[in-house]
């Protein structure tokens, strides 16, 4: 059961307040930075607390205070002293062995008192700080790390404080604390509908990128065609045989002969030209539809997160300018 927090006083004396330290990440930034603001969102609206001044990040405080990459008791002591905070929260996101899922471990540290502890996982597609089951999953982390420091609530706050006390993290000087699973059925089901949603994209991008780039294969192909036939020694001697202003093509279907020796005769260079004429008519068709199947392709492995807002752009173009005396293609990329 997920735990609703009490609406907080207005900031003053009797609010007392919280540093909420960037959520630090190797392997999830997006996730961890939806946490931090989902932490301080909720922190501002908890009776009694208010959220402290100032915008912290782990990595620097750790580094400037010469402290192991986990901050312990001492060095939290020392964070304390240099953000002039008497309680912080600060912690950790990092990739599960289920890679649709990240791992968020949180720390409340309070002066003159033991550290608590939480940990809680969540899939990976919450990167929106105001995502209601990201909220859910903070406030029910607040009330395990708060459950002996928070005041006494009254009304509806009562029963959640107390569904939350079998799984409060006990003081960092007793040995390890149990992790607190904060997973919901609601959570659950939307974890399996952003997988089922996540494997449909993925099935689709890599099928229109493999369809699409085979096509862009059959329109180098017909490049590479209509280029060899521009090449053959019968074209060019016959070409050769009329100015260069003049359509050696249109000659050819005049019945004209060339008057170089080993020339292709007008019935050949015809023939020659209706090849040519065909495989350029192939690398537009080609290249725009491998273009059109391989952006869609980028567009759904692009969406795979599972995010409301699709952040699709095109990572390459295929420009295939083509013209009487031959082809080539120009593929630019972007980074």
């Amino acid at each position: 059961m997920a735990t609703t927090l009490a609406r907080a006083d207005a900031p003053g004396p009797n609010a007392l307040p919280i540093q909420v330290i960037a959520i630090r990440s190797d392997d999830a930034e997006d996730q961890a930075d939806a946490l931090t603001a989902a932490l301080r969102n909720r922190v501002r609206a908890l009776r009694g607390f208010s959220l402290g001044d100032g915008d912290y990040a782990l990595e620097v405080l750790t580094l400037g205070l010469k402290c192991g990459e986990t901050p312990d008791d001492s060095c939290q002591i020392k964070i304390g002293n240099q953000i002039r905070a008497d309680r912080f929260v600060w912690g950790s996101v990092r990739r599960s062995k289920n890679v649709k899922q990240v791992v968020a471990e949180l720390h409340l540290w309070t002066r003159g008192r033991p550290s608590t502890k939480t940990e809680f996982t969540f899939s990976d597609n919450l990167t929106a700080p105001g995502d209601d089951g990201l909220r859910r999953l903070v406030d029910e982390a607040l009330s395990v790390l708060l459950e002996r420091k928070a005041p006494a609530a009254s009304g509806s706050a009562a029963p959640a404080s107390r569904a939350a006390a079998p799984r409060a993290a006990m003081p960092a000087s007793s040995g390890p604390p149990p992790s607190a699973s904060t997973d919901t059925p609601a959570d659950s089901a939307d974890e399996g509908s952003a997988s089922a949603r996540s494997s449909l994209h993925n099935t689709l991008g890599w099928t229109g990128v493999a369809v699409g780039g085979a096509l862009i294969g059959a329109g180098i192909y017909s490049v590479i065609r209509v280029n060899s036939i521009e090449s053959e020694d019968k074209v060019e001697h016959y070409r050769r045989g009329f100015a260069p202003d003049v359509d050696a093509c249109e000659r050819a279907e005049a019945g004209v002969t060339s008057r170089i020796a080993g020339a292709a005769t007008p019935g050949e260079m015809q023939d020659f030209c209706s090849s040519a004429k065909t495989f350029q008519a192939l690398e537009f068709v080609f290249f725009g539809l491998g273009a059109l199947s391989a952006g869609a392709g980028i567009y759904f492995l692009a969406t795979d997160s599972g995010t409301s807002t699709a952040r699709a752009r095109s990572y390459f173009s295929v420009t295939p300018p083509l013209g009487r005396s031959g082809g080539r293609i120009q593929v630019g990329f972007r980074f």
